[in-house]
């Protein structure tokens, strides 16, 4: 397992998954949020920097990722991923040179399952399917969990509290 990131590359660089409600706040990010449906949409048009609604100067936070997984079976939501999403991500990283960070707001952290000792990162899923896991980890880093890091920061009494998981770069 990786250590802990501690600082805030992840707010510039790389593909990212946030939880916490009280970061979201501070990156005063919450009007700038897009859905999955239009990060598709700016994918599609070439990934115009005009359209895109920079939280700071280079990042982009998008929402529904989680419901989208939800609406589908197991069977589904996997290759789903892979072949929809994960395009996109990669395609996003390489218009913008790895220099811009794609945050995905997915605000549930206790659907998150981290088995540190296989570095796998799984998703409770919800409904008819409610507790089975989703490999999401391996869906959107492409089998490259091995580099994914958990964001920490200080919370009010000086301890590290986990809100969220970064990569710097995918392949």
């Amino acid at each position: 397992m990786s250590a802990p990131l501690l600082d805030d590359v992840w707010k510039r660089r790389g593909i990212n998954i946030l939880w916490d409600g009280d970061t979201l706040t501070t990156l005063d990010a919450a009007k700038k949020v897009i859905s999955l449906r239009r990060f598709f949409d700016l994918y599609q048009a070439g990934w115009p920097e005009d359209d895109i609604p920079w939280i700071g100067e280079d990042a982009l936070m998008v929402a529904g990722l989680d419901v989208a997984i939800d609406a589908l079976t197991p069977e589904e939501a996997e290759p789903w991923i892979e072949q929809q999403v994960y395009t996109k991500i990669q395609d996003y990283q390489s218009a913008f040179d790895s220099q811009a960070s794609l945050i995905f707001w997915m605000a549930d952290q206790n659907r998150w399952q981290e088995t540190t000792g296989e570095i796998e990162y799984n998703w409770h899923l919800a409904g008819k399917f409610n507790n089975q896991l989703l490999p999401i980890g391996r869906c959107i880093w492409n089998g490259a969990q091995s580099g994914v890091r958990r964001i920490e920061n200080n919370d009010t009494h000086g301890k590290n509290r986990w809100i969220g998981l970064h990569h710097h770069r995918i392949s």
